[in-house]
């Protein structure tokens, strides 16, 4: 059954190409794109004049060769001449990830104003080309998965116009290994995809309740103890839910593991962000290191149910728990080079700080000294601005490195959150639940935004893609809010949000994929694709470009891309 599909995707592919001569699968939509009669059909031997170039950006064109020639057998001259038949020029006037790509019959021309432009010129190439290209496969390769897969010895690229910028400067998704722990070269899977659909930053979901994979050399239980589960929920495809019943782990990734992820990210123009959720979700962490919770002398433990919200949290009264978590995220730092790092601060309840004697001594000597805000002693939020305080405090150790923090929404819409102590930090603030509320405080607050809809036009696409019966269990319903089509029609700036102050704000969006039902790559490739194509296009493409029915053509188009390299996909949207 699995190769008569593999042969109708490619004969649907085939017939496509051969009946709508001026489609071109290109997703996500460029800015402005012209697609004219013809194809450039690349010689056995070409030049490509990269050398006059900067060393970055010259190296992006070898990677492009390397491509080529792996994929194709077409070899490369690299030279400094002016004429070739890829021609590279500096155009300093495009934005940052901008681009200008013109194929004609005779040649190709290619203009950024930095070697991320450069990157997703090439890309786009390599996407337009036939499917094996971005694959990265030889048409041999290509023959062993799908065998009536075929194109010329010679690949053909449409004659295009391109110009080419981002909507949005973060196009991101997440992954959490928390709770399911996934392999580096499965990551480097997850990696590959994003690319595909220039997206440029990975959201890496460290820790969480459920388990701690991120090794800490100065706290070693963290994952001798704290990476391992006593037993874990997983999910099958075909067979359904089913406890392991035995052990879960010990499953982290070592420094030199995260280093080797940033590294083949980074050669993807994707920023890897670090996320170490404090002061909750930090349930494998006080299993390993009690001290530091509220209650030492209790019971901690590795949560084993996949889900929920726990009262056991960081005793952020007690300097030796909150030096702590800078001693975590100083190693963090030494590991991860980027410009972000995620600390969570999400779903924290207070009710252990509220029981708690250093915590009470905390925050009634911070109301004294005027640092946080006094609720009254009757008000139930009371203990919730020591959150803010906290965040506080691990905003000067990362700002102290010349970096940025990243926290959830709860932080400014979490009832009894201290803003004027978020806002002195500069977070950029993930907006989830109630995602634009979030982002309406956030852009008030003069803060960054990015947008991760957890409610209708979801962009957590761990959930159900659709409400079949066949669909294997996943959190949600599958309704229409979590399928397609609405994930494609949100927006993420919303029409009355007019003010331009408020709206440069409004940095991005996320796609978002939590794990308490998902346990292999398989089952995370078919959630994510095709809606992971959905969220991509809206981080890229200008909102009036964006068509479903273009979208579901593309994606049909695509089908060819994901045999090749091993993704499943849900089928509900194809084009019959």
């Amino acid at each position: 059954m699995k190769k008569v599909l593999l042969i109708i995707t490619s004969l649907f592919w085939l017939a496509l190409t051969i009946n709508a001569t001026k489609f071109v699968n290109l997703t996500p939509m460029p800015k402005h794109i012209t697609v004219a009669e013809g194809a450039y059909k690349l010689p056995e031997s070409y030049s490509i004049n990269a050398k006059h170039l900067p060393d970055s950006i010259c190296v992006e064109a070898e990677k492009f060769v390397q491509t080529i020639l792996k994929t194709t057998g077409c070899k490369a001259r690299i030279t400094s001449k002016k004429k070739a038949d890829i021609e590279m020029s500096l155009d300093t006037n495009l934005p940052n990830e901008g681009y200008k790509l013109s194929v004609t019959k005779k040649k190709i021309q290619i203009s950024a104003s930095t070697t991320s432009g450069f990157f997703y010129a090439f890309q786009t190439i390599k996407k337009i080309m036939p499917a094996h290209v971005m694959a990265g496969l030889n048409p041999e390769q290509a023959q062993a998965i799908i065998p009536t897969f075929q194109t010329d010895k010679r690949p053909t690229i449409p004659c295009v116009e391109i110009y080419d910028e981002p909507r949005f400067w973060y196009r991101g998704f997440m992954l959490d290994c928390g709770r399911h722990f996934f392999t580096v070269d499965e990551i480097k899977h997850i990696l590959d995809g994003m690319a595909m659909y220039k997206m440029n930053y990975f959201h890496w979901h460290l820790t969480e309740d459920q388990g701690w994979r991120f090794e800490v050399k100065k706290y070693p239980r963290l994952t001798s103890i704290g990476s391992v589960a006593s037993d874990c929920r997983m999910n099958d495809m075909e067979k359904g839910y089913y406890w392991l019943g035995k052990p879960y782990g010990p499953f982290f990734y070592t420094q030199e593991d995260c280093r080797e992820i940033v590294e083949y990210a980074r050669s993807l123009h994707i920023e890897v962000i670090p996320e170490i959720d404090m002061p909750g979700h930090i349930m494998a962490a006080l299993a390993a290191y009690p001290e530091f919770s509220c209650t030492p002398e209790g019971e901690h433990k590795v949560q084993t149910y996949q889900g929920g919200v726990w009262a056991d949290v960081l005793n952020v009264g007690d300097p030796k728990a909150v030096q702590f978590a800078r001693d975590v995220l100083t190693e963090v730092m030494d590991v991860f080079p980027g410009k972000f790092v995620h600390i969570g601060g999400d779903e924290c309840p207070t009710s252990a700080w509220e029981k708690n004697k250093l915590c009470q001594i905390q925050l009634e000597n911070l109301i004294k000294e005027g640092k946080i805000k006094d609720l009254g002693k009757e008000n139930k939020h009371r203990f919730r601005p020591l959150q803010s305080h906290f965040i506080a405090e691990m905003n000067n150790h990362i700002k102290a490195r010349g970096k940025q923090m990243i926290l959830w929404n709860e932080s400014v819409t979490a009832a009894g959150a201290d803003l004027e102590l978020i806002k002195s930090t500069g977070a950029t603030i993930f907006c989830w639940n109630p995602c634009q509320q979030g982002a309406a405080i956030a852009s008030s607050l003069g803060l960054d935004a990015v947008i991760t809809e957890w409610g209708p036009g979801c962009y957590y696409i761990n959930r159900k893609q659709h409400d079949g019966a066949e669909e294997p269990g996943a959190a949600g319903s599958g309704g229409k809010n979590d399928q397609l089509p609405a994930v494609y029609a949100y927006k993420p700036i919303p029409d009355n949000v007019t003010e331009p102050a408020l709206r440069k704000h409004y940095a991005g969006v996320q796609a978002t994929f939590w794990t308490e039902h998902v346990s292999d790559i398989r089952y995370c490739d078919y959630l994510a694709f095709p809606r992971l194509l959905a969220v991509a296009e809206s981080a890229w493409s200008p909102e009036e470009k964006k068509d479903l029915e273009s979208l579901r053509k593309r994606f049909t188009a695509d089908t060819l891309l994901f045999d090749l390299t091993g993704r499943l996909y849900g089928k509900h949207f194809l084009l019959k």
